[in-house]
């Protein structure tokens, strides 16, 4: 008996807390609706930060965990930096972006060392996933895909790069 009539009363006041939130104006002011708009734009911002600083973190975890050299590329400074485990091993700056790549077509992201190619005059290029050419201020007349961006490097910077890391090697690119 003592049941049935707690569980009228939870039906009640269910009821009645239904027909409570229907007594709401219901009709939102344009300037709250602005503000929760704005505050959906600066959240989903966030989350997209917050997913770019993820992946690199995973990264850097899985490099970390795989024992051997990446590059971390941030293309909006122009620096890199040739690392190991959590070791910066070295800094370097580029020269010069070419004109004829689109730095646009790059993606944040990791991406693969595909190629080590020596030219004539010991001439050298880093292939990543025919997606980005890095290379010393003289690099070798190789024919390679238009619109590929091709970064390059100061000589010795370009020397300790060339000969640390082997192919498969990881880049992450930070824009």
């Amino acid at each position: 008996m003592q049941s049935k009539m707690t569980s009228k009363t939870i039906w009640l006041v269910l009821l009645f807390s239904l027909f409570l939130m229907g007594a709401d104006n219901g009709d939102q002011s344009g300037e709250e609706r602005g503000k929760l708009l704005e505050q959906q734009k600066q959240l989903s911002a966030r989350l997209t930060t917050l997913k770019r600083e993820q992946d690199y973190l995973v990264f850097q975890r899985t490099m970390y965990a795989s024992d051997s050299k990446y590059l971390i590329l941030n293309m909006s400074k122009k620096t890199g930096q040739l690392k190991y485990k959590n070791r910066i091993l070295k800094n370097f700056h580029f020269e010069r972006v070419s004109v004829s790549g689109r730095v646009n077509r790059l993606t944040r992201g990791a991406l693969t060392l595909t190629q080590k190619i020596e030219g004539d005059r010991k001439r050298k290029l880093l292939v990543f996933d025919k997606s980005l050419v890095m290379q010393g201020v003289h690099a070798p007349a190789t024919k390679l895909e238009t619109g590929i961006p091709r970064f390059s490097l100061s000589k010795k910077d370009f020397r300790s790069v060339y000969y640390a890391i082997e192919p498969g090697a990881k880049v992450y690119i930070m824009l």
